[in-house]
């Protein structure tokens, strides 16, 4: 079956990666954790947690905005560089990764471009949940507030853990190999 070309990448990660619940646990936790904590413990008088919220999303665009901007240099430099590093990275078979259906064993550079291409299309679906609650917040509630911040958190958590991975991965593809 072919996917539209945007979510190729999207498909291609969750087909390919071993312990993928793990990835989403270390997003969930914490973000249950707030959601919790937001909506157990009680806030001291005069806070208006639509304004909070308000903050909240407008930092978070801002920052979603850098980091899809970072993703997307990572991509480039990635793509365009002709290191013998990357010339390895084309080589040398992923055994982290499960086979594509077709039977095709990803190479490392696919792991490290589809995991960042990954990142970039995870933090656009963000930006626009972030542009939505902005909406939102015209009809909902303080308890729905809550309940998207944790959202968000969850969102935020899983995006730095996919970035950082890549980051690592990026560290390591341009760090000099002794062999």
């Amino acid at each position: 079956m072919k996917h539209p070309l945007i979510m190729a990448a999207t498909f291609h990660y969750y087909k390919t990666r071993k312990n993928l619940w793990l990835k989403f646990l270390i997003a969930v936790i914490p973000a249950l954790a707030v959601g919790i904590i937001l909506n157990c413990i009680s806030f001291r008088q005069g806070i208006d947690f639509g304004e909070v919220f308000e903050g909240f999303v407008n930092v978070q665009i801002s920052a979603v905005a850098i980091l899809i901007s970072f993703s997307i240099a990572i991509i480039t430099i990635l793509v365009s560089a002709d290191s013998p590093n990357i010339k390895r990275l084309k080589e040398k078979n992923s055994t982290e990764c499960k086979k594509l259906p077709n039977g095709q064993t990803l190479n490392l550079f696919q792991v490290l471009l589809s995991n960042i291409t990954y990142n970039v299309l995870v933090a656009v679906v963000y930006l626009g949940f972030l542009v939505a609650c902005i909406i939102l917040q015209l009809y909902v509630c303080d308890e729905v507030y809550k309940w998207l911040m944790a959202i968000c958190v969850f969102f935020i958590v899983h995006i730095l853990h996919i970035l950082l991975e890549s980051v690592g991965q990026m560290y390591l593809t341009f760090w000099k190999h002794e062999e």
